[in-house]
């Protein structure tokens, strides 16, 4: 899907935020050649740090703050996160922290997990301690495109990916059930329809006006 809006002509400055354990920092630098930014307010950004030298990338900071206190000399190419804004009850205001870091013309892209519909069920079910750390509203396509536009962004895409894939862990049985629907959806080619009930992702990609 970044695939549709990122290349490696764009290069320049990009941050993640809520970066750890930074692999999607090595793949934007892998794949779009960016210089990566992470800011997290974890303990574990030694951790971030040696899974990017360990892919050989020297040139990157980190923050150790919190998003909503960081202050940045310079605002980013990019500005990616996912699986965080979904953790506030605030979600105007952690979109417009993403937007605020983004330079003019620059990029806001956000993965949110889709935890409605039969994902609300399952997970709740199975994984009921992962399920209470997240709050809904930003998991609604309607949702998280206007607190973009709220936010001045320009909305490129908004839109959920994949047909069918739970994102949390279930036992055994069910997990095997699962992966058999995938199975299946991929041999009828009806694995790349995304929805609201079932699509593991909601994945936005905006920008900020120059």
């Amino acid at each position: 899907m970044l695939r549709r809006f990122l290349s490696k002509e764009h290069g320049g400055d990009a941050i993640e935020i809520g970066c750890v354990p930074g692999n999607w920092m090595v793949y934007l630098n892998k794949e779009y050649g960016y210089r990566v930014s992470g800011i997290d307010y974890s303990e574990h950004l030694d951790y971030v740090a040696k899974n990017l030298e360990l892919n050989d990338i020297r040139d990157f900071t980190l923050f150790h703050d919190d998003l909503f206190t960081f202050t940045s000399a310079i605002r980013y190419d990019l500005v990616f996160s996912s699986g965080f804004v979904e953790h506030f009850d605030d979600h105007n205001r952690v979109i417009e922290r993403h937007a605020e870091l983004a330079k003019p013309g620059g990029l806001v892209a956000i993965m949110v997990p889709n935890l409605t519909h039969v994902h609300r069920i399952l997970c709740g079910m199975f994984a009921p301690d992962l399920l209470a750390k997240h709050r809904f509203p930003l998991m609604h396509r309607t949702v998280l495109a206007e607190a973009l536009e709220k936010a001045g962004l320009e909305v490129l895409f908004c839109d959920y990916h994949k047909t069918f894939r739970p994102v949390y862990s279930m036992p055994p049985l069910f997990s095997l059930a699962a992966r058999a629907v995938q199975r299946l959806l991929r041999m009828c080619r009806l694995d790349d329809m995304g929805n609201r009930f079932g699509s593991p992702y909601l994945i936005s990609i905006a920008r900020r006006p120059a």
